[in-house]
Order: C-alpha cells, then structure tokens, then sequence
C-alpha cells in the first residue's frame, strides 16, 4: 500500500533535503503533495501501477523548475529518482 505519510531524503548535488511525501492512491490515479516545512507542492500526473509510482512536482524555490519523479515501494520503504532540468537525484523514505 502506497497511501500515507512518507518521510524521504533526496540526494542533491547540493547536500540531503529531507521532507514529507503524502500520497493518496484510488485505483491507479496518484495525488498529494510534497514538503520541507518551507515549501509546500502538490504533486500532479501521478500514476500507480502495483507498486511502481510516478509524479510530478513544480518548485519555485531554490529556482523554478519541474521534477518528474519514479519510485517503488516495498512494504515500508520507499525509493527512486527526481529527474529535473540539472540532471537526476534519487532519494529514499520510510513510512511516517
């Protein structure tokens, strides 16, 4: 089950970001959001396909930019890639 409350750390170029992925799953449509404390995003085009996740999200800040993001869950972690325009950062989470 993907639904729920993640806490993830994404590996940039810049050092870990850590912050909240909450997701909502009904059939295969994927929504929530994503957040730092600082920044909140809602994710869009999500798309679920048993345990394969995919999403995107629009920030503004460090630079305005978008990420497309591809992820698998298993059981209680979660893990994969944020491709944006300065190339690909990958990041993992646990169940919150």
């Amino acid at each position: 089950m993907v639904q729920g409350k993640w806490n993830i750390t994404l590996k940039t170029p810049m050092g870990e970001k850590s912050g909240v992925l909450e997701l909502n799953a009904a059939g295969t449509k994927l929504t929530g959001s994503l957040s730092d404390g600082e920044h909140y995003v809602a994710i869009t085009d999500g798309k679920l396909s048993g345990n394969r996740l995919s999403w995107s999200a629009q920030i503004a800040k460090p630079m305005k930019m978008n990420i497309k993001f591809t992820a698998t869950v298993d059981a209680d972690r979660i893990s994969g890639d944020a491709k944006h325009l300065l190339g690909k950062a990958t990041f993992i989470g646990t169940r919150a």
